[in-house]
């Protein structure tokens, strides 16, 4: 490794630590909207609710046209050219609210003409007016990408983790409070997006030189490369469904209700799925010049390390979701202790996307087409088996599927980075975590045979020293470590 390289590594730790120091400050704000929702609005209502952000998230992946991701290249193509790099952001920032306008209008067309056989009325009341948001979530996507560009992580930090999540803890609870008892989650939901975009405005114009707009007009350029981002776009949309084909299958099946209580497991799993999240906002532009300065195999290389080191702080957590995940659920209603059985395959599958799934930021830069055709597959495994499981299996059948799913398509990935790409030994990276978590798993079930039944911190406590111990063997027999290495940083990130 190079010593141009360490400074992007010192960059991913500190935009990670600070990501997921907001992340535990958000899960506080979450734990009390789940409280909120569970039992002031109920499992019925909260399906709703869990469908129509389901439907929304899925249409911003579009709306955003994968500017999230390809705003970093294009401000590093411009950098130090003619181009003010506040215009670039805001020609994307119109695009993508043009996007997102045209979406809310399908949508709420949609929802409109769609037969109640097909959707129960409280679903439909809840997408149709969630819809309007969809622009103002992609625009807000935007502005904290180009406040990362900038190496301003605590505006997407402070903005996601405090402004947003206690603003819908507190919309959603005043709404019902004022006799909103229906349609409270979705006013508090509207609020927490209103003062998110706020948040992000004020963000955006800390963080960028001051210019004169009298005279903007819209780079036609950006337009023009409209049709270059669709590829990307397209893995994006295909990517939030494989993600949400499950809750959108048990809506279907299932009704309501335990739509609502498997929204409630989806939500005790967000721990592991933001481990991974803490890592993207720097690891996205930090891959982008890690490529363009060292070439696929170096970041491939690169990549193997930030899946190790991601899937060795979601092992512990996916040990302890077993461990407490029942009582948890139950703290939001007894009735959503039904959804324990889906929360542990749900939490692996969670495991295996964030770790496995860095591999598709090479995919981003260097091969749109594989990635997309990656997650096509990935979508209709878990389609095709979550189909034929839910209505079978109930809410546990579906939550296997996405297990199923997610082991097939993490297969699939390895193979293409073998074959189409130098990645020979970067599967070796992940064995560690894995076989110190089947250790802290196999110690967590004789801990818990052999102890009273109403002690189960004993078990996880055993489970993860075990895991720990386990882990520490595995990287010393093998000389790995748990280290970043091989990325690359700008100049900027240099000084």
């Amino acid at each position: 490794m190079t010593s141009r390289a360490r400074p992007g590594n010192h960059i991913i730790v500190i935009g990670a630590l600070s990501t997921a120091g907001g992340f535990g400050i958000r899960f506080g704000a979450r734990f009390l909207f789940l409280i909120v929702a569970g039992h002031l609005y109920g499992a019925v209502l909260f399906g709703a609710y869990s469908v129509a952000v389901a439907l929304l998230e899925t249409c911003v992946a579009v709306a955003s046209l994968s500017l999230k991701k390809s705003l970093f290249k294009i401000l590093d193509d411009n950098d130090g050219s003619r181009v003010a790099a506040l215009l670039i952001v805001i020609d994307a920032a119109l695009l993508v609210t043009g996007a997102g306008i045209a979406l809310t209008v399908l949508m709420m067309t949609a929802t409109h003409f769609l037969p109640s056989s097909l959707a129960a009325s409280d679903t439909k009341v809840a997408v149709f007016w969630i819809a309007p948001l969809i622009a103002s979530q992609a625009l807000a996507d935007i502005l904290f990408a180009a406040t990362r560009w900038k190496h301003a992580v605590r505006y997407e930090v402070i903005g996601r983790s405090i402004v947003e999540p206690y603003a819908l803890v507190g919309g959603a609870a005043l709404a019902f409070l004022l006799g909103a008892h229906e349609s409270g989650l979705i006013i508090g939901y509207w609020i927490a997006n209103i003062a998110l975009n706020g948040y992000a405005v004020i963000a955006v114009r800390r963080s960028f030189e001051p210019i004169q707009l009298r005279h903007y007009r819209v780079d036609r350029r950006l337009i023009a490369a409209v049709g270059s981002l669709l590829p990307n776009t397209g893995t994006d949309l295909v990517s939030a469904l494989f993600l949400r084909a499950d809750i959108f299958l048990v809506s279907l099946f299932l009704g309501d209700r335990l739509t609502g209580i498997y929204g409630m497991a989806q939500q005790i799993r967000t721990p592991v799925r933001q481990v991974r999240q803490s890592f993207d906002s720097m690891l996205v532009p930090l891959v982008a010049r890690t490529l363009a300065r060292r070439g696929s195999t170096a970041t491939i290389g690169a990549l193997g390390t930030a899946a190790r080191l991601i899937l060795s702080i979601q092992m512990p957590l996916f040990l302890m979701i077993i461990g407490f995940g029942a009582a948890i659920l139950g703290v939001f209603g007894q009735d959503f202790r039904l959804g324990y059985a889906a929360l542990i395959p749900l939490t692996a599958a969670e495991a295996i996307q964030g770790s496995s799934g860095v591999g598709d930021l090479l995919f981003v830069y260097r091969s749109p087409r594989t990635g997309f055709w990656t997650m096509v597959a990935g979508f209709c495994a878990a389609l095709a088996i979550g189909a034929a499981a839910t209505p079978l299996f109930g809410i546990t059948g579906a939550a296997a599927a996405m297990l199923i799913a997610s082991v097939l398509q993490a297969v699939l990935r390895h193979h293409i980075l073998h074959t189409r790409f130098d990645a020979s030994g970067a599967g070796l990276s992940l064995s560690q975590p894995i076989l110190a978590g089947l250790a802290g798993l196999c110690v967590m079930g004789i801990v818990h045979w052999s102890t009273p039944p109403d002690t189960p911190a004993l078990a996880v406590i055993g489970g993860l020293v075990a895991y720990a111990g386990g882990l520490a063997l595995l990287l010393r027999s093998s000389g790995d470590s748990l280290a970043l290495t091989g990325f690359t940083a700008s100049e900027a990130s240099l000084a």
